[in-house]
Order: C-alpha cells, then sequence, then structure tokens
C-alpha cells in the first residue's frame, strides 16, 4: 500500500515550486494576487484508511494572507481554488 509522503513534483499549479525533499513547497509571487497555487501528494489516501494524520507547517503567511488547506479530486484544477 503506497502512502502519501512528499509532494507531487509533476501534479501541482504552476505558480509553486517544491524542493529537492520534496517535502517543502514555495509560492512564486508573480506580481498577480488573485493566482492560486495548489499541489497534489505523490500518492492519494487509500480509500480503506479510515484515519490519516498529516502536518503543515506556514512559513509565511503571504501579503494576502489567504491560505487552504484540503483535500481534492484528481480532476480538480490546480491552478484554481478548490470548490469553485
Amino acid at each position: 500500500m503506497d502512502l502519501p509522503t512528499a509532494w507531487n513534483l509533476d501534479d501541482k499549479s504552476t505558480y509553486l515550486s517544491v524542493d529537492s525533499s520534496g517535502l517543502r513547497v514555495n509560492y512564486e509571487d508573480l506580481g498577480k494576487s488573485s493566482e492560486i497555487g495548489a499541489i497534489r501528494a505523490n500518492h492519494p489516501i487509500p480509500p480503506h484508511c479510515k484515519l490519516f494524520y498529516f502536518e503543515v507547517d506556514i512559513i509565511d503567511e503571504g501579503k494576502n494572507k489567504i491560505i487552504g488547506i484540503g483535500f481534492c479530486e484528481k480532476e480538480v484544477d490546480l491552478n484554481r481554488m478548490a470548490g469553485n
């Protein structure tokens, strides 16, 4: 069973960069306040997994102070806020 262990370097919005460990994500500010950055993990959480724990450390809240953390399906556009 493959569990999420890092960020997926190939499944992210164009406004994000990921360090070589695959654990740290940076938003690349292009001077536009409306750009969204989203990324998926390297593996999905298996549906039969009843409990899954993860942590996120916010190092910098950004100038707009808008951060969303959550789960999405594979079809979600990563250049838009989930749910929109």
